[in-house]
């Protein structure tokens, strides 16, 4: 398998990152968590090539037999 470079990872410090807070509520927790997710998923999205993106793109769109 060929080598393949991949974009430079863009790391967003902890400083910057939501942080759960003491006290509150559950729902408050879940939103922290929700918001600490989409962060981390943006991350990995990034590091994703065109080329990757297209193959995940041709895979969805592909009809599913179950």
């Amino acid at each position: 398998m060929p080598h393949i470079d991949k974009k430079k990872k863009k790391i967003v410090p902890p400083e910057e990152m939501v942080h759960f807070s003491w006290g509150g509520r559950t729902q408050e927790w879940e939103e922290e968590a929700d918001q600490i997710m989409h962060t981390l998923q943006d991350q990995i999205d990034d590091q994703e090539t065109q080329e990757e993106l297209k193959k995940k793109i041709e895979y969805a769109k592909q009809k599913q037999y179950w």
